[in-house]
C-alpha cells in the first residue's frame, strides 16, 4: 500500500508544484553554479596515476574533469559574460555557490586520522597556484556584475562519514587521501560513485547537531571573507533538514536554492517544492528548471536543447533558473573541457538575446524581491 501511495504521489506532486510555480511576464534568467572553491581531482599527474592503478577516473565526469578553478579559468569565463548585456545593461551573472574550506590533509594525517582539520579557501588557492589571483578576479567580477558569490556550505563532503572511513582503513578512501582527494568512486564498483558528497546528511540526532554547527560556521565564514551575508543557500546534493533551515534563517538566508524534489535522507520521503513557496521561517524556495552541464551530459546538451527548455519556461511565464556546476568551466585536468563549455555558452547567450531582447539577467540574491 505504501509503495502504491508513493508512486501516485511521485506523479501528482511534480505536476501540482509546476502549476503552483511563481509566474511573471518578465523574461528573467538566473545561472546558479555550485562547487566553487572546493577541491576534487587535484592534479593531472594524480589523475594519470589513479588511472594506471585501475580507478575509472576517465569514466566518471567529476573525476574526469573537475578540479579547483584557476585564475585563467575565471578570466576565460568572464570574457564570455562581458560580451553580452540584457535590456537593462546588465551582463549575464554567475551566482557562484562557494564552499569555504577544504581539508588540511597534512594535519589530519599527523593526528593518525583521529581528528579533522581544515584550511580556508584562500590557503587552498595559494597552495594550488602559488597566489590568490583567482580570488582577486572573483572580487573584480563582483564589481563588474558577472559574478556573485553565495554560500554552498563549509566543505562539499560528509566529514563524519569520511573520517569514519579513514579510521576504518577504507582502501579507496586512503588511496584518494594520498592524492589529496575527499573520496573517490570505488575501484571495484565505479558506478557507485563518490558516496560522500552529501555534506549535510546526518544519520543520528548527534550528527544533525554537527551538521547544524557546520552550516552555522560556513555562514559566518562567508560573511567574514566576502564582507556581506549570503542571502541564499544551496545544500550540497540538495540534502538538508528542516533544522538546517532554522540555522539558515538565524543567519539571514532568505532564499533556498533547490531542485524540484529532494530527500533529507535515504529513509525519508521525497519532498517537492515550487518556485515562490515559503517555509515556516518565511524563506522562499527557488526551483532550478533548466540545466547547463555539458561536461556531465555531453551528448544531451546542445544550444538548441537549452533554448527549447528556456522557451518552455518563458511560455509558462516562469523565471529561468539554470543549474550549472564549476566542473564545466575548469581546465586543470583537460583544457578542452573549458573550451567546449564556453563555446556552447557563448552561442547560447547570443541566441537567447536575439530571440528575447527583453531578457533580464539576475543573480539568486536579487530575485528574492521578485518572487516574494
Amino acid at each position: 500500500m505504501n509503495n502504491m501511495f508513493n508512486k501516485l504521489r511521485s506523479r501528482i506532486m511534480p505536476v501540482y508544484c509546476k502549476r503552483k510555480d511563481f509566474r511573471t511576464n518578465r523574461h528573467i534568467v538566473v545561472f546558479e553554479s555550485d562547487d566553487w572553491g572546493s577541491i576534487r581531482m587535484p592534479k593531472k599527474k594524480g589523475w594519470d596515476e589513479l588511472l594506471k592503478m585501475g580507478y575509472a577516473v576517465d569514466k566518471r565526469p567529476y573525476e574526469r574533469f573537475d578540479t579547483l578553478e584557476s585564475a585563467e579559468d575565471i578570466e576565460a569565463l568572464f570574457e564570455v559574460l562581458r560580451k553580452y548585456k540584457d535590456c537593462k545593461g546588465n551582463h549575464p551573472i554567475i551566482t557562484a555557490n562557494m564552499l569555504m574550506v577544504n581539508p588540511d590533509f597534512e594535519e589530519i594525517e599527523k593526528s593518525g586520522f583521529q581528528d579533522y582539520f581544515y584550511e580556508p579557501i584562500a590557503k587552498t588557492y595559494e597552495r594550488y597556484f602559488g597566489d590568490s589571483r583567482a580570488l582577486e578576479l572573483m572580487r573584480e567580477g563582483m564589481d563588474e556584475g558577472v559574478f556573485m558569490p553565495q554560500c554552498h556550505g563549509r566543505e562539499h563532503f560528509n566529514v563524519t562519514q569520511w573520517m569514519r572511513g579513514l579510521q576504518e582503513d577504507d582502501e579507496d578512501l586512503l588511496t584518494a587521501f594520498r592524492f589529496g582527494m575527499c573520496g573517490i568512486a570505488p575501484k571495484t564498483n565505479p558506478e557507485k560513485g563518490n558516496q560522500l558528497m552529501k555534506a549535510l546528511y546526518a544519520e543520528t540526532k548527534e550528527e544533525q547537531h554537527i551538521k547544524d554547527a557546520i552550516v552555522e560556521e560556513s555562514l559566518k565564514m562567508f560573511e567574514q571573507f566576502w564582507g556581506f551575508k549570503s542571502k541564499s543557500f544551496v545544500a550540497p546534493c540538495y540534502c538538508w533538514s528542516e533544522q538546517t533551515e532554522n540555522v539558515l534563517n538565524h543567519y539571514g538566508v532568505e532564499l533556498i536554492q533547490t531542485a524540484r524534489a529532494k530527500k533529507e535522507s535515504f529513509q525519508s520521503p521525497v519532498r517537492y517544492y515550487y518556485m515562490g513557496q515559503h517555509n515556516k521561517y518565511n524563506q522562499v524556495y527557488s526551483i532550478r528548471n533548466c540545466s547547463f552541464d555539458p561536461s556531465i551530459k555531453k551528448k544531451e546538451l546542445t544550444v538548441d536543447v537549452l533554448m527549447k527548455r528556456v522557451e518552455n519556461c518563458f511560455s509558462e511565464q516562469k523565471i529561468v533558473v539554470i543549474e550549472t556546476h564549476r566542473i564545466n568551466y575548469v581546465s586543470g585536468i583537460d583544457k578542452q573541457n573549458r573550451i567546449n563549455t564556453l563555446t556552447i555558452l557563448d552561442m547560447f547567450l547570443k541566441k537567447l538575446l536575439e530571440k528575447y531582447p527583453d531578457t533580464e539577467f539576475s543573480s539568486s540574491d536579487r530575485i528574492i524581491n521578485v518572487i516574494q
